[in-house]
């Protein structure tokens, strides 16, 4: 292989998230060499000519500062036989600006390694979600629910959390619905053994056994299935704007008031997808996802891992605009965001740990947008 392919390769490895320490190492002392900054402009450049909608400047200074970090992680990792990468951290549209952001992805590859950059956080800095949630019965009987314990289990008989500490004897069927808080997550395992994984900010109602020909259950918010299988009991899972459809199955569903849109994302199985004015159902496959707006079902393939990364403990932002991204960190942080004035048209690539302080991820979004963000008590908006 020519010189030209072979670094051609090395980048494409390093935004795909499978280099190697040292071929990451040879990719940097290339461009070490001063005489390679064409090469280097036209690397970058083919990649942003794939992004639509994008404009690339300021590539020269930008990536002075990715390879300068890229050295220093070098060095930092030298006793370290594994290098750690975080996938899509590749640019940032910023306005009209193309950003490289390899800066940006060590600057949170380090930051999550050493737990003393975590001490130096100011003393008021708001912390992650955690497993938090309440529990209220139909007939009006409400339960805060431990956090350490993370999960409870239901059946016909009697509520309890995964570890067999009871919550709650049962002696009839009835409705439950399980909630979750502005920074809070929590699971559940079904009476017919469906798992669910809650997002912040969501709820799930259902019975404490399924009766009848179908199990049926309402989300609200965002909530991750793995669907007990059972053919001659379908599953369904009602949201404000569809049903889906299932045998067993697992699934993400995102149904956020405030996203506009409801999101469904297969994993593995099939899912069948109605709704209210939509004449036809929609199908998923394995790799799909479907997008409902108020017209129709768009599906297309996607990479699932994008949707289940936060019941995984990340953020993982692919092309994603700052406004959408921002609304998961204020569900998880439990903020109140003022969105005046923050671009509609920047978009960013980023995975980032959900367990970090919110000072650790508001500085990764400055450094990568070029935007300062001011926070009072928990409310947040754009500094001017």
């Amino acid at each position: 292989m020519n010189k030209p392919s072979r670094i051609n390769l090395l980048f494409d490895q390093y935004l795909n998230n499978t280099i190697t320490e040292d071929e990451l190492a040879e990719l940097y002392q290339h461009f070490q060499d001063k005489g390679h900054d064409v090469e280097l402009d036209k690397i970058i450049g083919r990649y942003f000519d794939s992004t639509p909608h994008t404009v690339h400047i300021k590539s020269k200074e930008i990536g002075d500062l990715a390879w300068q970090e890229i050295a220093q992680q070098i060095e930092d990792a030298a006793p370290v036989k594994k290098l750690r990468l975080f996938p899509m951290f590749k640019f940032v549209a910023a306005a009209a600006a193309v950003l490289i952001l390899l800066f940006s992805t060590f600057y949170l590859y380090k930051s999550s390694r050493t737990q003393d950059q975590a001490k130096t956080a100011v003393a008021h800095d708001i912390q992650p979600g955690t497993h938090r949630a309440t529990l209220q019965a139909a007939n009006g009987k409400i339960y805060q629910l431990e956090g350490s314990k993370q999960e409870i289990v239901a059946d016909k008989n009697a509520i309890r959390y995964k570890d067999g500490a009871l919550l709650e004897t049962e002696d009839q069927i009835q409705n439950f619905t399980l909630t979750t808080p502005k920074g809070g997550q929590y699971r559940i395992t079904l009476a017919d053994g469906t798992k669910v994984w809650l997002n912040a900010a969501s709820s799930i109602s259902y019975p404490s056994a399924f009766a009848g020909k179908e199990r049926r259950v309402v989300v609200q918010g965002e909530a991750y299935f793995e669907v007990a299988h059972n053919a001659r009991k379908p599953f369904i899972v009602s949201t404000d704007k569809q049903d889906i459809k299932v045998l067993g199955t697992a699934f993400n569903v995102n149904s956020y008031e405030n996203e506009g849109v409801t999101v469904t994302t297969l994993i593995h199985g099939r899912v069948q997808l109605s709704s209210a004015g939509i004449s036809k159902p929609a199908y998923l496959n394995p790799g799909e996802q479907s997008v409902l707006n108020q017209y129709a079902f768009q599906i297309r393939p996607v990479d699932v891992s994008l949707s289940t990364a936060w019941k995984d403990g990340e953020f993982i932002f692919t092309a994603t605009a700052l406004t959408a991204a921002l609304r998961q960190i204020e569900r998880w942080y439990n903020l109140d965001i003022d969105y005046t004035g923050i671009p509609e048209n920047i978009q960013i690539h980023a995975s980032i740990q959900r367990d970090k302080p919110l000072s650790a991820v508001l500085s990764a979004l400055e450094k990568i947008t070029n935007l300062k963000f001011e926070i009072k008590g928990r409310s947040m908006k754009l500094m001017r």
